[in-house]
């Protein structure tokens, strides 16, 4: 209820509870047995689960890769440098040493540029519920700490877009510490430090546990709660971790001085669902009032360093009690500034040694004058004084502004991750728009933003419309992804071919001759179809071998005319090539070759099965290869230093060949495998002329594998984009080139001069991230050809819209364009 009072909510003994008091006194050895009996899967798992499983501990301002047991808690913290990437490292002036609460108070980070710095914390799962705390020593780091006192350095911080709190310092040797217990809606959780022009923000730890979803019940899918006081009654000395497995810091309570001090070594009992699960050390010391007369106060101010415009609703409170004898009757009400809050008007009276609490079910609002009482009064009927354990103090943070589709977040985060993308990608990655990530466009209808395209993060996108040059850099992007994407789609088919036929040449189905035997092999050739080419013609198509336009593992390869006008491609094959004298495989493969067509495989206008002259005769395709230029590209810039590559055979880029309007085709392929015999197949590699295309894994085995293809494929996109070779003499693989550009956030550096920054963005980091995935080390980590194909499809189909102007379709795709990332990244 909102208001002046909250509605709270209490436990009670009632008949069960008082039938399970009566259980424990009267019935020991039962009750011990079935409380071993119930513990023992327990004992033995912890044997192997450890009590902080899925603690994050961060020492922030610790040296990069460092880590450290710490000896109070026997927790692991590591350094920040995996979870942030702004700031500076400081250490605590000297003098400061031995006076910090915790280890982590030696260091720290401070932030003195930007804004808003964020740390992401992952993992996270969606739906789980976290407890996230920072601690702040100053220590004089900055040798500016006799200003405090005069004026205070405050910042805000921030739980992802929403207020958390504003941290005052003003004492150099003093810990101050923040908590929030938040629900996690994506995959991290964001904490931010936000510079509010009052001194430079700095954190000296952050640490993040996770608790039960069913603990907290305040905290919910649309609000946090923040700690403002959490006591240990009758405690002397700080508590947390191991006696509380969710590291809750219960401090000593610091009211009033007229209270008396009880404890017990008895053994604290529980119900079912406890929604707080205090530690027992807690629940073990309690301070009770003097007498049944004088009332037991707690009291709260809204802090003075909040600023006028926050938006703070009210608290909630929680009490925890329990009882230390059971002779006399212990009965109280509960105040809340003068007017009674107990739900339903019932009195609290504890149990003997069971933990009970009394819990906000709402907030009470903030008063006008920012001042809370909270008083325990013993009813009339009652013999002892009121007691209580501890008590905490919530205050709320409601998150039902505008937020970012959590799946475009999710997103992002993974590509920031993945790439090591720095710039400003902190946070939100679309609010609030003075924070936006560079290079994101976001589109919010008010109550949800969604990034709707990422481009070049360096410049900028410069394009605001399409200019004429789109048109043919569209075409030409398409034309050669189209054809790559379609004989990803023919292997299976090829495949097939290929292994019946080794099938049959092993069953002895395929015969034949001695190649002296004869003059020609015409008579143990049978296709369905293409044009047969005697020796003597092949000398006039060829104005006897005149043009030799390239040479390959087959042989060379020389330009020819037929009488009709069309040009052709005529490939010799020479007995000194890395294919040798494989007749019978030549003849398999020219028979799979006129067998198998399609419109983006170069189509074999005929053979020449001459004994001594073997060829095989293609279409011309007058634009050379993609491999020719991007050769040329790189003579523009590296003054030929790569003239040796014109020695090597052919990359599988040589056989992606140009036709009439850049229409992409693809030639010899599966040709320098299946013409291999079996004491060849060890070459296939280097032999065939592939350097640059060979992933790591066949440089260890040896062994050829679909993975060897897939990461082939990958170089091959990379070359599309970016015009380059695989391999640049004094640089690293072409592979690497990339990562350290993407790393950068550069596009431009990345894509082909050639398009004149006329191309669409989203469509190049959707194909460089299928090669670099394409291309990663472990074949395990490759995605599968039939993802790497439903993935190009996505980019194919967003290029379209965006060619005909769709701009519905253009942000659809480019809202779907993170998240097929995503998936692709997650089912890594």
């Amino acid at each position: 209820m909102q208001g002046s009072t909250a509605f709270f909510s209490h436990t009670s003994l009632g008949k069960s509870a008082r039938n399970l008091e009566s259980m424990w006194s009267s019935s020991l050895p039962t009750y011990l047995f079935m409380l071993v009996t119930g513990l023992l899967p327990l004992l033995v798992h912890s044997q192997t689960a450890s009590l902080d499983e899925g603690f994050i501990s961060i020492d922030c301002g610790l040296s990069s890769g460092s880590s450290y047991l710490d000896e109070k808690t026997g927790l692991n913290y590591t350094s920040d440098d995996g979870y942030i990437y702004t700031g500076e490292n400081n250490n605590i002036s000297p003098e400061y040493n031995g006076q910090e609460l915790f280890k982590t108070g030696l260091n720290l980070r401070s932030f003195p540029t930007g804004g808003r710095n964020c740390y992401a914390l992952s993992p996270a799962t969606n739906g789980h519920k976290y407890l996230v705390r920072e601690t702040f020593m100053h220590g004089n780091y900055d040798g500016k700490g006799h200003d405090l006192v005069r004026s205070p350095l405050a910042f805000d911080v921030h739980m992802g877009l929403h207020f958390w709190d504003r941290i005052s310092v003003d004492e150099t040797a003093k810990t101050y510490s923040t908590e929030v217990i938040v629900v996690a809606k994506v995959n991290s959780i964001s904490v931010c430090l936000m510079d509010i022009g009052s001194g430079t923000p700095f954190i000296s730890s952050l640490e993040m546990r996770p608790i039960k979803t069913s603990l907290y019940p305040a905290a919910m899918d649309n609000q946090s709660i923040a700690l403002q006081e959490r006591s240990s009654m009758g405690a002397s000395t700080l508590l947390r971790y191991p006696d509380d497995s969710y590291d809750r810091l219960w401090w000593p309570w610091q009211g009033s001085s007229g209270v008396l001090n009880v404890f017990t070594t008895g053994t604290i009992k529980r119900y079912p669902n406890d929604k707080f699960e205090v530690p027992d050390r807690v629940l073990q010391t309690a301070v009770t009032s003097p007498s049944t007369f004088i009332p037991l106060n707690i009291s709260w101010t809204v802090p003075a360093s909040w600023p006028a415009t926050t938006a703070v609703p009210g608290y909630y409170l929680n009490l925890h009690y329990t009882d230390f004898q059971m002779q006399q009757k212990r009965e109280y009400d509960i105040y809340f500034n003068g007017r009674v809050w107990e739900k339903n008007n019932e009195s609290v009276h504890p149990g003997y040694l069971f933990a009970q609490y009394t819990y906000a079910t709402s907030y009470a609002t903030i008063t006008n004058n920012g001042f809370y009482n909270v008083s325990l009064v013993a009813t009339n009927i009652s013999k002892l004084p009121p007691m209580l354990c501890a008590y905490e103090i919530y205050y709320l943070i409601q998150q039902d502004g505008e937020t970012t589709s959590p799946e475009d977040v999710n997103a992002m985060m993974t590509i920031k991750t993945e790439y090591q993308v720095k710039k400003n990608w902190m946070g939100d990655p679309c609010l609030p728009e003075n924070h936006k990530w560079t290079g994101l466009t976001c589109q919010s209808d008010g109550v949800t933003s969604t990034v709707t395209s990422l481009y070049d993060i360096t410049n900028g996108d410069p394009c605001n419309g399409k200019s004429p040059k789109k048109k043919n850099t569209v075409v030409l992007f398409i034309a050669i992804l189209v054809p790559v994407l379609m004989v990803v789609l023919l292997v299976p088919t090829l495949l097939v071919f290929y292994f019946c036929r080794k099938r049959d040449m092993l069953l002895g189905r395929t015969e034949v001759p001695d190649s002296r035997s004869k003059e020609d092999y015409k008579d143990h050739i049978h296709i369905s179809d293409g044009r047969e080419f005697t020796y003597k013609e092949l000398v006039a198509i060829t104005n006897n071998f005149s043009v030799c336009i390239g040479e390959g593992g087959f042989g060379p390869v020389f330009h020819g005319c037929l009488k009709e006008g069309t040009q052709v491609a005529v490939k010799m094959h020479s007995p000194m090539s890395a294919i040798g004298k494989g007749t019978s495989e030549f003849f398999a493969e020219v028979e799979s070759l006129t067998t198998v067509h399609h419109r983006h495989l170069v189509f074999l206008v005929g053979y020449c099965t001459n004994k001594n002259h073997l060829a095989l005769i293609y279409e011309y395709m007058p634009n050379g290869s993609l491999y020719d230029h991007a050769k040329k590209q790189l003579f523009r810039h590296c003054d030929g230093m790569i003239e040796h590559e014109l020695d090597l055979k052919p990359h599988k880029s040589h056989n992606i060949l140009l036709g009439h309007d850049m229409v992409a085709k693809i030639s010899d392929f599966g040709l320098s495998k299946s013409c291999l015999n079996a004491a060849q197949s060890h070459i296939s590699v280097t032999a065939a002329g592939t350097l640059g295309y060979i992933d790591p894994e066949y440089c260890l085995s040896g062994r050829l594998t679909i993975s060897s293809d897939v990461f082939s494929f990958g170089v091959v996109l990379l070359e599309i984009v970016t015009g380059e070779p695989p391999i640049i003499p004094t640089t690293v693989h072409i592979v690497q080139r990339v990562k350290e550009k993407v790393a950068a956030g550069n596009i431009e550096a990345i894509v082909d001069p050639r398009f004149g920054g006329e191309y669409d963005p989203n469509l190049v980091w959707k194909v460089v991230d299928i090669a670099l995935l394409c291309t990663k080390e472990a074949s395990h980590e490759m995605p599968t050809m039939s993802t790497v194909v439903a993935e190009l499809k996505v980019a194919l189909a967003l290029e379209n819209a965006r060619a005909s102007g769709s701009i519905s379709d253009l942000s659809q795709g480019g809202a779907n364009f993170e998240l097929s990332i995503n998936s692709l990244l997650s089912a890594r």
